[in-house]
């Protein structure tokens, strides 16, 4: 039997995977139903969701080593570090001269998402974690990286790298 936790954590990963999946739907809608214009909207809503999607995970690591530092899995400075490509994957084109294509970007964000599942994974063997929440973490994960290598390609296809 699940518990309250484990419910609403499941219901809230699966809302949290609408931005990606939508996202992914119109790219590949357009120029059919939707104007190019418009779909690139959606790549960039997705490009930032995604990372605010892996601070927050990487900001969970964070809380744990401030409640209990010895189960924390990882450290606190790859926390950070994750943050920060997560930052530099969302920055827009040119600031600074930093310039990353646009279809790369969402690959950068795909990769901190595979590390951070990795990340809780182990924490879940270690025992650290709820063993349901490696296995929703996994789900979450995957459908998410299908709908970034849907964008991905879908940018790449135009140009857009």
């Amino acid at each position: 039997m699940a518990s309250r936790s484990q419910e609403e954590m499941t219901r809230l990963g699966l809302f949290g995977l609408i931005p990606f999946v939508f996202s992914a739907v119109v790219l590949w809608l357009s120029p059919w139903l939707i104007p190019q214009y418009m779909a690139l909207d959606f790549h960039q809503i997705a490009l930032v969701y995604g990372g605010v999607t892996v601070a927050y995970l990487a900001g969970l690591n964070a809380g744990g080593f401030l409640t209990s530092p010895s189960k924390a899995p990882g450290s606190f400075f790859q926390g950070q570090i994750i943050t920060l490509f997560a930052f530099l994957a969302i920055m827009p084109s040119g600031v600074f001269s930093f310039s990353v294509g646009s279809a790369w970007r969402h690959i950068v964000i795909l990769i901190l998402l595979i590390v951070l599942l990795l990340r809780d994974l182990n924490a879940a063997n270690a025992g650290n974690l709820p063993r349901w929440y490696g296995a929703l973490r996994v789900r979450l994960t995957f459908w998410a990286g299908v709908s970034i290598i849907l964008i991905f390609t879908r940018l790449f296809l135009w140009g857009f790298y």
